[in-house]
Parts: structure tokens; sequence; C-alpha cells
């Protein structure tokens, strides 16, 4: 079978037929500045206490803490009442983990310093056309899918929770190269069975990544700080990908356990890897065109971007950064500006033609769908795109970089990927004893269908 018929058996999945329709917005009542009347009672904060495990050790703490707790009702409550004037596209709610938090302690325990992404304030004249020219994925027998959710291909590993540490980037990092290691060992076994003259379709049986508990999240805090990485303070993907690549692997997390706090020692050894990296791809910042092509027909992407603090209490739906009292966009959108990093891991539009991105975030499956969010797609917001990267990973199926002998885009190996120019072939990826056979069902998707649309969505009522 050829390489171009097993790709578009591999991927015909992914294509939609449908086109996307144009976002609208439409305010159907006024909104109001004066505070949401709502009354919180001690009861249903013991209740969220329980759901959370959390404990004070005093009672003038326990008081503290419900009276933020509070606050925090009063302003989701202001905030879905917005929402269901259709001022915003995204519920509040106290159901999540940082309820008890304030604005400013939500910011200094899980908000990472504002970073720098001059890795990508470049223009470059890389294509992703190229790149899955070279890496064996013939651009013309691709389809352009309106829609895709890489959830659904058994690539995507377990929501994590980073904790108090301002390491988002080592969580993004991670679940970007996981989610590639298992495509790339997906289309490995892929191409092996057509090869064979066999199905080149894997079902949900044949292969699964969804119990991978994946890569080592504390190597990064531990070891990559040669590289721009702050460890609890802040880092970037892109930067991290480069750090994987020359230190020559990542290691697993069974093996190096995340411990949310900067242990003062790298502690990897070089005996087994988790994972390599051979190349990393920065989207030209600012492009957001680029970047949704990447998440259609490349893979997740990490991304970073600015996170105000009322991000904190997101329920579900199309995140905007809508303030309430103020009526406008709270974050910004410069490349100086992010300070949180995550993984899109899908592309979506609701029934009323608002387009978005399905976002992997490291705040436990209690925060958010899941631990995933929706996100305004088109405008750049919070300059989603201004700092987006992926790695490339080892490949039997074509060439894991450019080769300058090719006949594809040389200058695709310019300022857009950071690698050396060779081949290495499907080895040491990663663990394959720590992936599980079987895969297990997830809640997340009835989260996702209940707020395909402004109308299916209904604010929790504090």
């Amino acid at each position: 079978m050829k390489l171009s018929a097993i790709v578009a058996s591999a991927l015909s999945v992914l294509c939609t037929a449908d086109q996307i329709a144009p976002a609208t917005t439409a305010h159907t009542g006024p909104l109001s500045n004066q505070p949401a009347t709502v009354t919180i009672t001690q009861k249903s904060f013991r209740s969220w206490l329980n759901q959370h495990g959390k404990q004070y050790e005093s009672q003038e703490e326990h008081e503290r803490r419900f009276a933020i707790y509070q606050r925090n009702g009063q302003l989701a409550a202001q905030h879905n009442r917005a929402f269901r004037a259709g001022y915003t596209s995204y519920s509040m709610s106290l159901d999540g983990p940082f309820a008890d938090m304030t604005a400013d302690e939500f910011r200094s325990s899980h908000i990472m310093e504002p970073q720098d992404c001059s890795a990508t304030t470049h223009k470059s004249s890389g294509t992703i056309d190229s790149l899955k020219a070279v890496r064996g994925m013939i651009a013309e027998e691709w389809c352009k899918p309106t829609e895709v959710d890489w959830r659904n291909k058994g690539i995507i590993t377990p929501i994590k929770n980073q904790a108090h540490c301002g390491s988002c980037w080592t969580f993004s990092t991670t679940g970007c190269l996981e989610s590639h290691v298992c495509l790339e060992k997906r289309r490995s076994m892929q191409h092996a069975a057509a090869q064979q003259g066999g199905d080149a379709s894997l079902t949900d049986h044949d292969f699964d990544c969804t119990q991978w508990t994946g890569l080592a999240e504390q190597q990064l805090v531990d070891c990559a700080q040669d590289y721009n990485n702050n460890g609890c303070d802040g880092g970037l993907p892109s930067q991290a990908f480069e750090y994987i690549y020359y230190n020559g692997g990542i290691d697993t997390e069974v093996a190096y356990p995340y411990q949310a706090e900067e242990t003062g020692t790298c502690s990897y050894k070089r005996k087994g890897k988790g994972a390599k990296v051979v190349g990393v791809y920065n989207i030209t910042s600012g492009d957001e065109k680029e970047l949704v092509q990447a998440v259609k027909e490349i893979g997740p992407v990490s991304i970073a971007y600015q996170v105000s603090p009322d991000f904190r209490l997101y329920e579900h739906g199309i995140y905007d950064s809508f303030n309430a009292t103020s009526n406008q966009t709270m974050c910004h959108n410069t490349p100086h500006d992010v300070n949180h990093a995550v993984v899109a891991v899908g592309l979506g539009t609701t029934d009323d033609g608002r387009d978005y991105y399905i976002v992997r975030n490291s705040w436990s499956k209690t925060w958010g769908m899941e631990g995933y969010f929706w996100m305004l797609r088109g405008e750049n917001l919070c300059g989603v795109s201004d700092c987006a990267s992926f790695p490339l990973v080892p490949t039997s199926v074509g060439h894991s970089t450019p080769t300058n002998g090719g006949n594809h885009d040389e200058n695709v190996a310019g300022s857009h990927m950071h690698s050396h120019m060779h081949n290495h072939m499907y080895d040491h990826m990663y663990d394959e004893a720590s992936v599980a056979d079987g895969r297990s069902s997830s809640n997340s998707e009835s989260y996702l269908r209940k707020g395909s649309s402004n109308k299916e969505v209904e604010a929790e009522k504090l």
C-alpha cells in the first residue's frame, strides 16, 4: 500500500464535510454592575471542603476561608448573570479546587511569572505542509477537518495536577510530547500493518495511551534552568523541548516523580529514557491560522497565554476573559504577557458558530470540564498564538527532520525548527510497560457536549 493511502486511511476519521459558520455574538439583556445577591451557607462550604479533602489548622483560618469562599460566590454569581444575558460565553462556579483562594493567592501559587516569547517572535519561511511531506505525511492526501479532538484517538494521557508550583510549562511540555510520542507510535503501527498487507486502521483496543502516567515534569523543574527556565517561577515549552533534545531525552513520571517544588538537584539518570526530541517547531508568533493548521493536521500543540485570576472559577463554556464588572476583556495579547502554559488538543465550533480550542490544563480533573476548557479561537485571545510550539519525535515513517539532500523545502529547517538534520528511528521512545492495554472511558465528553452552545449551557445558580 502506498504511504499516501496509509495516511488517508489513518486520518480520514478526522475529516468533516461541513464548513465552519461565522462566529456571532448577541447580548440579550442589560449588563448590571450592581453586585449579585446570593446566599452561601456554612453547610455548602463544608460540603465543598469534603469534596476536595480540605481542612484548616484553626477555626480562625476556617472562618477566613469561608469569607473568601463567599466573596468568590458573589463574583461567580455576578459573572453568571452576564453569561445568561449573552455578554460572555463561559460560566463560573464554586465547584473547582480554588474557591477558597483570593486572586493574589491563586496568582502566586499557580501562575508563573510573565514569560518573553522571544523564541517565536520571528517570521519563518517554513510551513506545516513542508513538515508533513518530510515526515511522510503527504499534504495532498490529508483532509482539512473543520473540527478535531485528539482525545478520541487514544493518544492523550490522563490529566495531571501541578499543585502549588508555577510549573505549568513543564506539564504543557510533557502533555504535548506524550501525545506526539503516542501519535508516532500509532503511525508506526499503521505503517507496519500496511507494509505487511494488513489493515492500516487501528481500533481503540489496538493502541492506547490514556492510562500511561507519562513523562517527568520534575526533571524539567530540576534540570532545565540552562535553557531560560526557572522551575516553579516559570518557563516555556519551546525552551523545554530544546533542553530535552540536547539532553538526549526525558525520563518517565514513574522514574522521576513530581514533587511540586524545586529540589535543588537534577536527578536525571541516562540509563533509560521516556522519550526523545529531534526538533522543535515554533509557530510564527501571532499566526493563529498556522496554529489552527498545526492542531488540525499535525497533533496537539503547546500554547501559552495570559490567564486572569478569575479564570480559577471557570466552570464550562468558551473562555473569553470577560470581566462582568468592567464589561471588558481582562487579558492582554502581547508576547511578553504570557503567564500560563497548556496544550491545545482540539478544535470545535458551537451550534451558534463560535470557534474554540479544546485545551488541556494541569489543575487536576476537579477543575473546569474534568481538567479541560474551551478557549475562544480566531482573535489571538490572551496571546494564545504568541508562544505556540510542538516537538518533533523520532519516526520510522519518512524523515524525523528535513534533510538537505532531499527535494523538500529546506527552509523548513530554518528559524521554525531547531534540530540536527539526521534521522532517528523509533527506539526507546517510551516505556511500553507503563502503558495499560485497556482504554478507560471518560466523562469529560458529557461536560463538553453540555457546553456545545450557550443555549445548552446553564450557569450554576449560586
